[in-house]
């Protein structure tokens, strides 16, 4: 992501010496990147923005010092996005992902309403629909969930499944402000995880058997992702999610991470202790109290019946 926003940044300010780093210019790229369609909100900027005053503060200390260290101007802050899936967007959501939408129409004679459920066979996206439960049971973030692979390994998160627990993380790596500890999985999810594992093991028995004979013997990359695409793992679900979405006749508010909306609300909807909801979650306490305790049916009971 990092890599992408560099880019992007480069675009713009490729021409520009760091000079003309301020205010004025500041805007003028936040207005910029909001005619891009595919940017909604002043996040995306305003993230992109801070990347750039991090590089100057970098260099300025690295490479400078510099006469004067120009600060850049980040643009508002967006209110925190909470929208949620009811257990009906989720289960259409999930039928999307599997090519599933549902066709509407009207009886001229009777006025009445009609529908049935339609597949379309190139909105099949059987990768898409493991991140979708996974997300929804885990309430993980995007990258961990594209990360877990079937063992421990060095370079992301795994499923553990003699244990029922999802690490969301190498262990070597370093911890950020995005925690991602350890969650202990349910009993439906692992029930899915383990079919998925057979038939992962059978495709990557089958990829070594049609493998040259040279060839055979040798480690096989393949179908190690718990979410993976022709065996392989992925970087992005983004035309997958949009598909789904749209199969889905949901609104475009509707992106990977509120999959962990979701999973915090409905937490706290089945009164789930608020310390065991945020350790699973990898929230704070407060964080997890601020956006999701109003859903909590104990919230605030006391206090409306004083």
């Amino acid at each position: 992501m990092a890599g992408y926003n560099i880019v992007t940044l480069a675009g713009w300010w490729g021409t520009r010496t760091i000079a003309e780093i301020n205010k004025a210019t500041s805007k003028a790229y936040s207005d910029h990147r909001m005619e891009s369609e595919r940017v909604n909100s002043t996040g995306t900027p305003r993230r992109e923005l801070a990347i750039l005053q991090a590089a100057v503060n970098y260099w300025h200390e690295t490479h400078g010092p510099l006469t004067a260290v120009p600060q850049v101007t980040l643009p508002a802050k967006p209110s925190a996005r909470t929208r949620w899936l009811d257990r009906s967007e989720a289960a259409r959501l999930l039928a999307g992902s599997l090519g599933w939408y549902e066709c509407f129409w009207t009886d001229l004679a009777t006025r009445r309403r009609h529908s049935r459920w339609c597949r379309y066979a190139g909105g099949i996206n059987r990768h898409l629909s493991r991140f979708i439960l996974l997300g929804l049971s885990t309430g993980s973030r995007k990258q961990a969930l594209l990360g877990a692979q079937w063992m421990a390994n060095l370079s992301g998160g795994w499923i553990d499944l003699s244990r029922g627990i999802i690490y969301r993380k190498a262990a070597q790596q370093e911890e950020t402000k995005k925690r991602q500890p350890a969650a202990k999985l349910g009993r439906k999810i692992l029930a899915h995880l383990r079919r998925w594992k057979r038939l992962d093991d059978a495709a990557r028995a089958e990829a070594e058997a049609q493998r040259p004979a040279e060839e055979q013997g040798k480690a096989l990359p393949m179908f190690l992702h718990v979410v993976s695409w022709r065996g392989h793992g992925v970087g992005s679900v983004r035309t997958a999610w949009e598909a789904a979405v749209e199969l889905a006749w949901l609104d475009d508010e509707v992106t990977p991470h509120v999959l962990r909306h979701t999973r915090a609300t409905w937490m706290m909807q089945g009164g789930i202790d608020k310390w065991q909801a945020a350790g699973a979650l990898g929230m704070s306490l407060q964080m997890l109290e601020e956006n999701y305790g109003h859903h909590h049916p104990d919230w605030q009971r006391e206090a409306a019946e004083v």
